[in-house]
């Protein structure tokens, strides 16, 4: 049998917790459960990976790479004007999360064992995620769509705005509720950043 390579043991190890996690929830899942799903020691697991919360984190860190991959080819999408840009962009990453938890129910326990060190993790993918909205909020300006002064500030508060959609929900917790109210703080949002005239 070939020697795995570092990160193919890695991501050896993050399948296995992924699948677990999913299917267990994160209170019921250990390291030692891990690693033998992963078919390695748990000593290689520490060697990648700090604790459990580490590697839940970096689980959604890669969904959050996934969805921003999604988000870049929105802004390069020269079919789509501003406003639908913008749209797609601030609902994209709700949609595609609550798609995950909707099929994997036990992905919402991950998400508030580890929710005080999100934030820290999540961050550079936040700004990446800000930056692009800035980007189609100054494409809207230029085309004489949008009349906004700070572009960057309007982001983060649209990215703000949106927050309350995330799991575990504190805003609202039905499907068919949560598109429709995202929907109408989006268009709220888009009504308020046209220019006028």
């Amino acid at each position: 049998m070939p020697k795995l390579l570092q990160g193919d043991v890695r991501q050896k190890i993050l399948s296995a917790a992924q699948e677990r996690l999913w299917h267990y929830g994160f209170k019921k899942t250990t390291i030692d459960e891990i690693a033998t799903d992963a078919g390695v020691g748990k000593g290689t697991v520490y060697l990648y990976f700090d604790s459990k919360e580490d590697i839940a984190l970096t689980i959604m860190a890669a969904f959050k790479e996934e969805v921003l991959e999604f988000q870049e080819a929105i802004v390069r999408d020269h079919t789509l004007g501003p406003v639908d840009k913008l749209r797609e962009l601030l609902y994209l990453p709700i949609k595609r999360s609550h798609e995950a938890i909707m099929q994997h129910p036990a992905a919402v326990e991950m998400v508030v064992a580890v929710r005080p060190h999100i934030l820290a993790r999540m961050r550079p993918y936040i700004e990446h995620e800000i930056a692009l909205v800035g980007q189609v909020l100054e494409e809207g300006n230029r085309a004489g769509v949008f009349d906004i002064p700070d572009t960057m500030a309007t982001a983060r508060t649209l990215k703000n705005m949106t927050s309350g959609f995330w799991p575990p929900y504190p805003c609202v917790s039905e499907p068919e509720a949560r598109k429709e109210a995202l929907s109408g703080i989006v268009e709220l949002a888009v009504r308020g950043l046209r220019k006028c005239g």
